[in-house]
């Protein structure tokens, strides 16, 4: 299995920092590449019910603030002496990740949960599910650690370390 790339796909939530300290603790272990990859799905106007042009001012907004985001992931990586790529891109998320992962030749990926109940993840879905279910390549689930302790990844510089139930796997 090929790990000099590590694609870590973010939304910017809560949860974006602990998955940036994941993959770093793991970029630094397999002294692997990392490239951070965020997408926003396309605002969709219903039956012309917004003003000429609006999304387009909305969709430069956006821009402009995921790339000031993405900037600071980048600083983020090279402050731990990593090589970093950053990427914004428009689609479905799902399958734009998966076409990233492809893209890069990423032999992982990291990406963070929100830790919604189930009923929530019927109802909407979930981007994490959603990878497990169709990736090619592993990948890396990091819960937000206001969820349930004892379950989760955690990152330090003395390494990672992964728990699922009680039985914790080092990194």
């Amino acid at each position: 299995m090929k790990l000099e790339m590590l694609l870590v796909a973010v939304d910017f939530s809560e949860v974006t920092t602990q998955v940036y300290e994941t993959a770093a603790v793991l970029a630094e272990r397999l002294r692997a590449k990392v490239v951070v990859v965020n997408v926003t799905e396309p605002q969709v106007d219903y039956a012309g019910l917004s003003a000429p042009g609006a999304y387009a001012i909305a969709d430069d907004e956006i821009r402009k603030m995921i790339e000031g985001r993405l900037n600071v992931a980048k600083e983020f990586f090279e402050a731990r002496q990593l090589t970093v790529f950053v990427e914004h891109q428009w689609g479905q998320v799902v399958s734009s990740i998966l076409e990233r992962v492809q893209k890069w030749d990423a032999g992982l990926v990291l990406v963070g949960s929100h830790g919604h109940g189930a009923l929530y993840n019927l109802l909407v879905g979930s981007i994490a599910a959603g990878l497990i279910r169709h990736s090619n390549v592993p990948v890396v689930v990091v819960p937000d650690s206001r969820a349930k302790e004892g379950v989760g990844a955690t990152a330090t510089k003395e390494g990672a370390e992964i728990k699922e139930s009680a039985a914790p796997v080092k990194v």
